[in-house]
Formats: structure tokens, C-alpha cells, sequence
């Protein structure tokens, strides 16, 4: 079975919004209704992006938006292997999933 969360070391602390010093993420496995909701909040990928990464570590998208571009494509990388596709679209929904039909034919 995957892995439902994992831990991210920032090479670049960053200060939440509420003044502590955040040195450490954890992620985990988000569900489909996080997608969802991801989808409702924003149409623009970035925004979704910044929605679910929040989502999936419990930090603000406010705190999400202070990472270090290097942390951020660590957390990026991390965020898609625990989606379960190494980093290709699907996992975030705007895409066919591996070796699925598509949805009209």
C-alpha cells in the first residue's frame, strides 16, 4: 500500500502568517472531493495548484505562496509520486489516467 503521507524538509524556512517558523512539511494523500473543491475555488491551474498543496500539507495558501521556488518544486514532485503518477496531469484530473478509455468515443 502507498504511503498516506511524507515529510519535506524546506531548504528555505519560511514564517506562517502567524509568525511561526515552518522548517518542516507534511504531506499527504489527498481524495477526490480535494480536486473538486480545488476545481470550484479557481478554473486557473496555479490557483488549483496553491489550493491543493494547502490542502495537503495544513498551511495556508497565503503560507504556500511564501515557499522558495526550490522547496516548492520539491513539494511538487512529492505531492504528484504520492498522487501516484510520478508527475504527469492525470493526478490532478486534467488528463486521461494511465492506460484508462477515454470518456467519450
Amino acid at each position: 500500500m502507498a504511503e498516506l503521507t511524507t515529510r519535506i524538509t524546506l531548504q528555505f524556512p519560511i514564517t506562517s502568517g502567524d509568525g511561526r517558523t515552518i522548517s518542516e512539511l507534511t504531506l499527504r494523500r489527498l481524495k477526490r472531493k480535494d480536486l473538486a473543491a480545488a476545481a470550484k475555488f479557481s478554473k486557473d491551474e496555479v490557483d488549483q495548484e496553491t489550493f491543493l498543496f494547502a490542502r495537503a500539507t495544513s498551511l495556508t495558501m497565503e503560507d504556500i505562496d511564501e515557499l522558495d521556488l526550490a522547496d516548492n518544486k520539491v513539494l511538487a514532485e512529492r505531492f504528484r509520486a504520492l498522487a501516484g503518477n510520478g508527475g504527469d496531469a492525470a493526478e490532478l484530473g486534467r488528463g486521461d489516467a494511465a492506460g484508462a478509455a477515454p470518456a467519450t468515443q
